[in-house]
Order: structure tokens, then sequence, then C-alpha cells
């Protein structure tokens, strides 16, 4: 069974072309994606950003929201992953926001996708997590 943990970096893409959308969008074919049920805010927040930037106007982002909020992304209540996250977040200096992500992903023991760079190389040190990263550019491994 194909599934992953997805990250609103990536779901953000499912709606917004940017770099590695087209990956993304492969995702989207997986049986289950997963993500702690704080994601959808995360994802719309970066169209909010963009309607702040003018790249995108208010009805195209309400109308690009409305995609989001249907996405087949079985969420996981924060709650439930809060105590590794914050053990996580301690360790890696990583934000709790992300850190939710890769507490779910240990807990079901599938990768975290995700086009945060930057989350990846403060979690990659650590042999058990790091196993668990994948960067959007490169899906290989995962049956794409």
């Amino acid at each position: 069974m194909r599934e992953a943990v997805v990250d609103a970096s990536v779901a953000a893409k499912w709606v917004v072309e940017e770099a590695h959308s087209a990956k993304a969008t492969l995702l989207l074919e997986f049986e289950t994606l997963h993500a702690p049920s704080h994601w959808r805010a995360e994802a719309v927040n970066v169209l909010w950003a963009k309607v702040f930037r003018g790249n995108l106007t208010a009805t195209d982002a309400e109308e690009r929201m409305a995609v989001l909020m249907r996405a087949p992304v079985i969420d996981t209540p924060v709650a439930e992953l809060m105590p590794r996250a914050f053990a996580i977040s301690v360790a890696h200096s990583v934000t709790i926001y992300d850190s939710l992500y890769v507490a779910l992903a240990q807990q079901r023991n599938i990768p975290l996708v995700t086009a945060d760079e930057r989350l990846i190389r403060l979690i990659e040190g650590d042999a058990a997590l790091g196993k668990l990263m994948r960067w959007v550019g490169d899906l290989s491994g995962l049956g794409t």
C-alpha cells in the first residue's frame, strides 16, 4: 500500500503552481495520505500570503481553499501527537507545527513528504527519523 504523511508545503502545491507542484500532485494517487489536523490551516495560510503579496486574488484563493478542504487526507488529532512532537521539537530545533508531521510519520512508520528543505536538514541527522524524510522533488522509492 502506498501511503505517506504530507505536510502543508506539499499540499499547497496541489493548488498553487510552484516548483515541484507536478511531483506533489502525484501523491494524490496514493491509497492513503495522512497529516496532523492542523495541516489545512497551514496550507490555507500559504494562500493568504499569496493574496497579501498580490500573487492571487481573494476569489482565486477561496476557490483553491475549497479544493484543499476536499483533499483526500486523513487527519490525526494534534493532541494525540503532541507529546512526541514536543520531544522532536526540542531535540532538533524544529517548530511544533513541523514536528507534528514528523511525529505522525514516526507513529505510522511511513514517509513524510515535504517541500521544506530546512526541516529535512534539521531531522536528517537523527537516524530513526531521517529515514522517514522525503523531499517532494525526489519521490523515488515511494512508488511514484
